[in-house]
């Protein structure tokens, strides 16, 4: 795991879902998705601590996101495009992909690290 519960807590500030492990798995994975896997194969302390940094916070920003859509499996359906109850109607939703826009702005370092490694 990129994280610790007592990590994402400090991150995120908040007390870390029941789901954790799941969470940060995905969030894992979406990170090897974006990186072509730069990261899968290495350890952790072998990178330089800026990046250590970088990826711990975009682990927990991401896994808040999957958390915050309902978990993996909330993440998995479709998004709800909109409805209608009574005179209250609602449109868009959290969205299929549920990307933390935080940890988005973090993946710009952790790519051109990838490139100039």
């Amino acid at each position: 795991m990129c994280v610790t519960a007592a990590e994402y807590t400090a991150i995120t500030g908040e007390v870390p879902p029941e789901d954790l492990a799941a969470c940060l798995t995905l969030a894992q994975n979406m990170l090897d998705a974006r990186t072509l896997c730069f990261y899968a194969g290495r350890e952790m302390a072998s990178l330089p601590g800026l990046i250590q940094r970088t990826m711990k916070h975009f682990c927990a920003y991401q896994a808040q996101a999957v958390s915050l859509a309902g978990g993996v499996a909330g993440v998995m359906e479709p998004p709800l495009a909109g409805g209608t109850l009574g005179k209250f109607s609602f449109s868009a939703g959290v969205g299929s992909k549920a990307f933390s826009p935080a940890a988005a702005a973090l993946l710009p370092l952790l790519v051109s690290y990838a490139k100039c490694e």
